[in-house]
C-alpha cells in the first residue's frame, strides 16, 4: 500500500491521489486518522464531507461485523485461541465473557475503545451470541460519536489551512499539518480513556 498511516501528512497526501474507494479500504484498518485527514480535504473541495462521513461510519462498522461473526461461528474456543496472541488468558476471556452477558452495551463501547481488546472482545461478543441488532446498534452509537470527533479536527485544521492559503501563511501549514496530528492522537486517547473509566464506575 505504500502508506505511513502514523504520518497525518502522508495520509492526506494518500487520499486525495486515491480517492473514495481506496479511502474506504484504509479506513476499515484506520478509521481516526484516514477520517480526519479526508475531512481536511474536503475543506479544500476534493471531497464530499456527507460520503465521507458515510464511508468513515461503514468502514468502522464493517470490521466489527466481522469480528462478531467470526466469533459467532467460530465459537468460544476460537476466540481463546485468538487471544492467547493477543495476549489474553483464558481467566481474562472469561472475565470478559461475564461483563458482556452482564452489561453487554457498556462492554461493547469498552472494547471498541480499547485497540488491544477489540478484535478478540468483538469476536467474544459473537461468541457468546449476543443479539445482531443490538450489538450492531451499540457499535453504531460509538462509531457516530467517534466520527463526528474526527471529522472535527479535520475541518478545523482544513478551515486553518485553507485561510492561511489566502493571507500568504504557506510556511505554517506544515506545522498546523504536524500539529493537528498529535491533537488528533490525543483526543483519540483521552476520549477512550474517559469512555473507559466512565463505565467502571458504574
Amino acid at each position: 500500500m505504500g502508506i505511513d498511516l502514523t504520518n497525518f501528512q502522508q495520509v492526506l497526501e494518500w487520499v486525495i491521489a486515491h480517492g473514495y474507494p481506496l479511502m474506504f479500504l484504509v479506513m476499515c484498518i484506520e478509521g481516526p486518522t484516514v477520517t480526519a485527514a479526508a475531512t481536511f480535504a474536503t475543506v479544500l473541495g476534493y471531497f464530499n464531507p456527507f460520503i465521507v462521513f458515510g464511508l468513515s461510519i461503514t468502514g468502522d462498522i464493517l470490521p466489527d461485523a466481522i469480528y462478531y461473526l467470526i466469533g459467532r461461528w467460530g465459537g468460544l474456543n476460537l476466540v481463546k485461541k485468538i487471544g492467547k496472541k493477543f495476549g489474553l488468558s483464558a481467566a481474562r476471556i472469561e472475565s470478559m465473557e461475564k461483563h458482556i452477558k452482564l452489561h453487554g452495551g457498556k462492554t461493547v463501547a469498552v472494547l471498541k475503545c480499547t485497540p488491544i481488546l477489540a478484535t478478540p472482545g468483538l469476536m467474544l461478543v459473537g461468541a457468546v451470541k449476543m443479539n445482531w441488532w443490538r450489538y450492531i446498534w451499540f457499535v453504531f452509537i460509538v462509531t457516530v460519536q467517534k466520527t463526528l470527533i474526527f471529522m472535527a479536527i479535520g475541518y478545523f485544521f482544513g478551515r486553518t489551512y485553507d485561510i492561511g492559503k489566502y493571507i500568504r501563511y504557506g510556511a505554517l501549514v506544515p506545522f498546523v499539518i504536524i500539529v493537528s496530528y498529535f491533537i488528533l492522537v490525543w483526543l483519540y486517547r483521552r476520549y477512550s480513556q474517559r469512555i473507559i473509566n466512565k463505565i467502571e464506575k458504574i
